[in-house]
């Protein structure tokens, strides 16, 4: 097996660790999380909010325009031409 030279620089400079102990803090002193700037505030763009509705809305359109009930046509259509009408009235 070949070793590995990573693995034996880091024997080389292998310190043993050691506990860091707290800081004794005076009187009146505390603990404070350091202070976070403020971000620029986060930009809204109105045009890809509408049209990020519009392509979440239009599956729910179209079904609701193709389901929607539409007028019953009671009426017969002759489809035959107005000159054949004309010729079989006069054989009549």
């Amino acid at each position: 097996m070949m070793k590995d030279p990573y693995r034996e620089i880091a024997e080389q400079h292998k310190q043993p660790l050691e506990k860091i102990k707290e800081p004794v803090l005076a009187e009146g002193e505390t603990l404070q999380r350091p202070v976070k700037e403020k971000t620029e505030k986060k930009r809204h763009y109105p045009l890809i909010t509408a049209l990020l509705v519009f392509f979440i809305a239009s599956p729910f359109l179209a079904v609701y325009m193709f389901k929607e009930e539409k007028p019953v046509v009671n009426q017969i259509v002759n489809e035959q031409s107005d000159a054949v009408q004309d010729k079989a009235g006069q054989q009549e």
